[in-house]
């Protein structure tokens, strides 16, 4: 869970220590907040990465995003390699096709056991380990293919965000420059068309490029727990002991954070 706040909470301690020092040096805070720069850089931002990345990869990658935190989608290898140690145990006792009757349990025929229940049926119908893998495999290459254009568009934002910054600014200062009477206003003027570039590379910094490496963690900690799965599945499908499958999978522990003390019970058990 804080992996996931990690993201609200240090955007607020960076705008919150950009606000403040920005206060200590007698700014404004109001003077930052311009609608039209706003529009400029947001709008812009997002309507090229829609223009690059479609719209349905745009809201894939929000739903992504709003998906790491819920507790349905993070990843749990403690549930998941007792799990397959339970599977390993029925399969020792009355045999693989044993696997035929728990398919049909309600964990196994959630979404976060889909690989589970794709490897299962493998086992039953095919004997050759290494096609096993390869098969599970490919799942993981596509699902991390699809997960890399997610946390692509959070990284083109991050690159647009600054460029649509400077344009932004150019825009004010053709307007300021177009339109000059004194120096005081046409100083003021000046100052408003910086803000531009101020959103640009502040939302890039400090909101999408953030975002983006979340998404990277995310994935990073998805694919270690289908790698648990497709281990488990072919040391069940060699007649693996439950002990020795847990001892085994305990390596994975180490990829998770919060789960470092269970690999060391799992290598010292």
């Amino acid at each position: 869970m804080l992996s996931a706040l990690s993201v609200p909470i240090g955007i607020i301690i960076a705008f919150g220590g950009l606000l403040a020092a920005y206060s200590i040096e007698k700014g404004s805070v109001a003077s930052l907040i311009l609608l039209s720069p706003f529009l400029t850089v947001f709008v812009g931002t997002w309507g090229a990465v829609i223009a690059s990345f479609g719209i349905n990869n745009t809201l894939a990658a929000f739903k992504a995003f709003i998906g790491i935190f819920s507790k349905k989608n993070r990843p749990d290898p403690d549930v998941l390699i007792k799990k397959l140690s339970q599977i390993s145990a029925r399969c020792r006792q009355d045999g693989i096709l044993k696997l035929e009757e728990m398919l049909k349990d309600n964990d196994i025929a959630s979404d976060k056991y889909l690989l589970l229940k794709e490897g299962m049926l493998l086992v039953m119908g095919i004997k050759d380990m290494d096609r096993i893998e390869s098969i599970l495999e490919t799942d993981i290459d596509a699902y991390t293919s699809k997960k890399q254009e997610q946390i692509e568009v959070f990284q083109g934002a991050g690159g647009f965000s600054p460029t649509l910054g400077v344009i932004g600014t150019v825009m004010g200062l053709v307007q300021v420059l177009s339109h000059m009477s004194n120096a005081e206003e046409l100083t003021a003027s000046i100052a408003v068309a910086f803000i531009a570039t101020l959103y640009g590379v502040v939302f890039a910094n400090l909101i999408y490029l953030p975002i983006a490496n979340q998404l990277k963690n995310d994935l990073k900690h998805q694919k270690m727990y289908k790698h648990i799965i497709i281990t488990g599945i072919l040391l069940i499908a060699s007649g693996e002991t439950p002990r020795n499958l847990e001892n085994q999978l305990s390596l994975y522990y180490q990829a998770f954070p919060g789960f470092e003390k269970k690999y060391k019970e799992g290598i010292n058990n």
